[in-house]
């Protein structure tokens, strides 16, 4: 018979192995996750730069050549201390010649393109559900001829009202 040390010794040492390596599992499983979150951010940056924003700034030289007041704003993803996560954008944002913008409605109205970095996927929003395909793409769907649609039925909706 083994003495009582011995025998706590091997079952704690069984049930902690255990819990180590389901420990190791789960660890490994959220570094994996986390780095495919920093891969999918990463790619929609290059993405945004390479081909939202140049479309983005063609469309608001013409706009502003007809006289439209336009901005672009653009936003990083963030997680704050509270885990609040501010997700990464670029906003095309018009004010058509002629109108005034609103205490609401300041810097006119938007098209967003922004990441949901919990499905990864691209979000693409006219603010307005009527106007324009909103929705969701992965992100290797979204290329130049994709924006540049979504632009023009932007523009169309706001010209149209």
């Amino acid at each position: 018979m083994q003495p009582m040390a011995d025998h706590l010794r091997e079952e704690l040492a069984k049930l902690l192995n255990k819990y180590d390596e389901e420990r190791r599992v789960v660890l490994a499983r959220e570094k994996k996750l986390k780095e495919e979150d920093a891969l999918f951010i990463a790619r929609f940056a290059e993405l945004r730069k390479s081909v939202i924003r140049p479309a983005f700034e063609a469309a608001a030289a013409i706009l502003a050549e007809r006289g439209h007041r336009v901005s672009i704003a653009e936003q990083e993803f963030a997680v704050d201390s509270a885990a609040k996560v501010t997700e990464a954008a670029i906003s095309l944002y018009i004010v058509p010649s002629g109108m005034q913008s609103t205490v609401h409605d300041e810097r006119g109205r938007a098209l967003t393109i922004a990441t949901r970095h919990y499905n990864k996927t691209v979000w693409i929003n006219t603010g307005r559900p009527q106007e324009a395909s909103k929705g969701n793409y992965v992100l290797e769907k979204v290329d130049r001829e994709l924006v540049e649609a979504e632009l023009i039925g932007f523009v169309a909706g706001i010209v149209a009202a």
